[in-house]
């Protein structure tokens, strides 16, 4: 797994609201000429075989030029507010919500008047937003693109949207915002940020934190350590070769060892282990952007210390560093070898499969956890969840 920071780098008015995000503003619920209807709370009225009731279609006139409302979805569907609020949440919590007939005459409404629901409103009334956060730190790393797109084809059929927050002031962000879950990645980089995660948790709104020192209080923790793969990798490597580089992230300090877990200094703490130096041995790309990296990696490979073998922190970092020795006329595995510390996605891949070590099916891991979190868990207990890494050989490395 290689999240792109795993160590290296006016109010509304108090009104009550339906499930679909209206407000009744009307006097009289139901009077003819409101726009707007009572809340949901008439799922005990009679109802029709086909999910219609016995007043819906007369329930109230027009709305004025507008945008259009629940009212007037269930109006031109011919239903009751009711069961198109079922209909349109994409959860009705087990109750029914009309035959397939009525569902498709609901939509089809709908779409024929451009409804969008008050996601706002329904917050305020459910406490659900149909929102969930990925505070992943960056969109460089193929990672967390292929774990948001995991995420995204999981949430999106239960009608929540999924956001990526792409810098790290995930807590300001989320503590004045109402989302289904955050997955955050980058609680383990500062002392506070434990603490920070459990008032985000006791505010209400699911957490699913990717942490290997933070236990599980009233949110979900992912842990998943790469230190060990990083010793691994070493001692593989220098089976075969004098000397073993490694390409870093910009971020922790190469003369104090950071707070949170670092791949950088668990590779030193390899070498110093094997009595190897690391002098020369060590590439840091500048601003750490994709095409920052592959330019430093081809100045690395055509300068006069060219490395033979090289663990890259990331995943995409080993992607630019193979793309380098292309470029610059070298054979992978025979002229370099490569391994990537975090999970390599293969839609990311243009050359030969890289070798790496992560979790096996992670993202689809990762993505059953968190929109559980989001769409059924929200209220219970924590649980922790322990991914193993393995190796997974792929191309750029010569057989052990």
């Amino acid at each position: 797994m290689s999240p792109s920071g795993s160590g290296e780098g006016a109010s509304a008015p108090a009104v009550a609201a339906g499930p679909d995000g209206t407000e009744p503003d009307s006097p009289e619920p139901g009077a003819a000429g409101s726009d707007r209807t009572e809340p949901v709370a008439a799922e005990s009225e009679a109802a029709e075989p086909d999910g219609t009731e016995p007043d819906a279609a007369g329930a109230s006139a027009p709305s004025p030029a507008g945008p259009a409302t629940l009212a007037d979805v269930a109006r031109r569907a011919g239903v009751s507010v009711a069961t198109a609020s079922f209909v349109l949440s994409g959860r009705s919590g087990g109750k029914p919500s009309g035959s397939p007939e009525t569902q498709s005459r609901v939509r089809a409404a709908a779409e024929e008047l451009g409804y969008v629901p008050n996601r706002n409103a329904r917050a305020m009334r459910t406490g659900r937003s149909d929102s969930i956060v990925l505070a992943l730190g960056s969109v460089e790393d193929p990672w967390g693109i292929s774990l948001a797109q995991e995420v995204c084809a999981r949430a999106l059929p239960g009608g929540q949207s999924t956001l990526i927050l792409a810098d790290e002031r995930w807590y300001e962000f989320l503590s004045g915002a109402s989302h289904d879950c955050s997955f955050i990645t980058s609680v383990d980089h500062t002392p506070d940020a434990a603490d920070q995660v459990r008032q985000l948790a006791r505010g209400g709104g699911g957490i699913v934190a990717f942490s290997e020192r933070v236990a599980p209080e009233g949110f979900d923790v992912v842990r998943s350590t790469a230190l060990p793969a990083v010793a691994d990798a070493y001692r593989r490597l220098r089976g075969r070769h004098e000397r073993v580089a490694f390409l870093s992230l910009p971020g922790p300090a190469l003369s104090r060892r950071p707070y949170g877990p670092s791949r950088l200094w668990a590779y030193r703490d390899a070498a110093a282990a094997a009595g190897d130096p690391v002098e020369h041995l060590l590439r840091v790309p500048g601003d750490g952007s994709r095409r920052e990296a592959l330019r430093e990696c081809i100045d690395w490979l055509q300068g006069p210390q060219r490395p033979e073998a090289v663990i890259c922190s990331t995943g995409y970092l080993a992607l630019a560093l193979q793309a380098a020795a292309w470029q610059v006329g070298l054979r992978v595995p025979e002229d370099l070898e490569i391994i990537s510390i975090g999970d390599v996605p293969e839609e990311s891949q243009f050359l030969e499969p890289v070798s790496y070590y992560g979790v096996r099916d992670v993202f689809s891991r990762m993505a059953e956890i968190i929109v559980h979190r989001a769409q059924v868990r929200r209220d219970e207990p924590g649980a922790l969840h322990e991914f193993a890494w393995e190796f997974f050989p792929g191309e750029t490395t010569l057989p052990d």
